[in-house]
């Protein structure tokens, strides 16, 4: 079961080489692709990366960092990455959500 507190506020929605689209909703989806389906050179970005998403997951680095320092890396391996909030893409939400 995913903690609560290690869910992103906005999924992250990355277009992988293949041209395959995934969506990252929080920091262990994120470290599992990071660790197990990252096929690209690991570089700076990277590491960072995963070095923040760990860190994360220990609550010594907000949850905001890890997911911003995924797209940073994400980004960098030539990956689009859409951060744009899926919720207000729906028509006629108004940009307000249900928490039923």
């Amino acid at each position: 079961m995913i903690n609560p507190e290690l869910v992103w506020m906005t999924p992250v929605t990355v277009q992988l080489k293949d041209g395959t689209r995934q969506i990252f909703a929080c920091v262990n989806d994120a470290l599992d692709f990071l660790e197990g389906d990252w096929t690209i050179d690991r570089g700076r970005k990277f590491n960072r990366a995963a070095q923040s998403c760990r860190r994360a997951l220990n609550r010594a680095t907000p949850v905001a960092i890890a997911r911003d320092a995924f797209i940073d890396a994400c980004r960098d391996a030539g990956m689009s990455a859409d951060t744009a909030d899926l919720f207000d893409k729906q028509a006629g939400t108004g940009g307000q959500r249900s928490l039923a």
